[in-house]
């Protein structure tokens, strides 16, 4: 059944964080919400970060703001980069099988 938003982030974090607040603004509508991580967009997990422009918010802040919203699925795929991120959070890995499940079944993908 397809039944969420899937917010691929494939890109690192940006001056304006649009990825994770546009996850963000769908949750706040009551509309379900999963975020994977995939590329250069693990770097997202990196912990701790400053925010990429003055008066900007830090990524970090945001994922952590995620649970708040009901996002409470949140990973990323395995890869090269997942070994350098110090900070995973409570991101899980997915392996093959679970993101083909995550991507077939989404109502709708958005990729930043």
């Amino acid at each position: 059944m397809r039944n969420h938003i899937l917010i691929h982030i494939t890109c690192p974090p940006s001056p304006d964080c649009e990825a994770l607040e546009y996850a963000l603004a769908m949750a706040a509508f009551d509309l379900p919400v999963r975020v994977l991580l995939s590329g250069d967009g693990i770097y997202w997990l990196q912990a701790p970060q400053e925010a990429r422009k003055p008066g900007g918010r830090r990524p970090d802040k945001l994922l952590g703001a995620l649970g708040i919203y009901g996002i409470d699925e949140v990973a990323c795929v395995a890869g090269a980069a997942t070994s350098n991120i110090k900070t995973l959070n409570d991101t899980r890995i997915l392996s093959d099988t679970e993101l083909h499940h995550w991507v077939t079944n989404a109502q709708q993908t958005v990729m930043f």
